[in-house]
């Protein structure tokens, strides 16, 4: 099972730094500890639920899911998450976030997850979101 950390960086520049850091949680930067949660599908769905937008286009956005780097193995990887979904999770009050996590738990691809565990995770996000200040949002891959 993969290990997500979602972390918060002026720029990409430093944000692939956490990679040869040993991941986020071993830097300064603003990270929320996650595991399993997919940056490309579970946050393209949480942005598709957050914002109303298709998915499909969600999916299409210029930073969604883009590998900014990774080791050799391909065993962890740095990569973008849109500043749509940051802005949506800034914005969204507490009852909006409690139904996108309720949501998001009912996706196929989190069959069998708690959702309150899910609804804590995308609160914990949000929290992470809001000290942002312009900042981009990534996500920290490794197996």
């Amino acid at each position: 099972m993969p290990f997500t950390d979602y972390f918060l960086a002026p720029d990409d520049t430093i944000a692939v730094t956490a990679l040869t850091d040993g991941g986020p949680v071993s830097t300064s930067l603003p990270t929320v500890e996650a595991k399993n949660v997919d940056p490309v599908v579970n946050l393209g769905n949480l942005e598709s639920i957050l914002t109303a937008r298709p998915y499909d286009e969600v999916l299409a956005l210029p930073r969604q899911g883009s590998t900014l780097t990774s080791t050799a193995e391909f065993d962890q990887v740095i990569i973008a998450v849109t500043d749509s979904l940051r802005d949506a999770l800034t914005a969204a009050p507490p009852t909006t976030l409690d139904d996108a996590g309720t949501h998001l738990a009912a996706t196929e691809e989190l069959a069998g997850i708690d959702p309150p565990a899910v609804i804590d995770f995308v609160h914990r996000l949000a929290g992470l979101a809001r000290q942002a200040n312009g900042w981009h949002m990534y996500c920290y891959w490794a197996l």
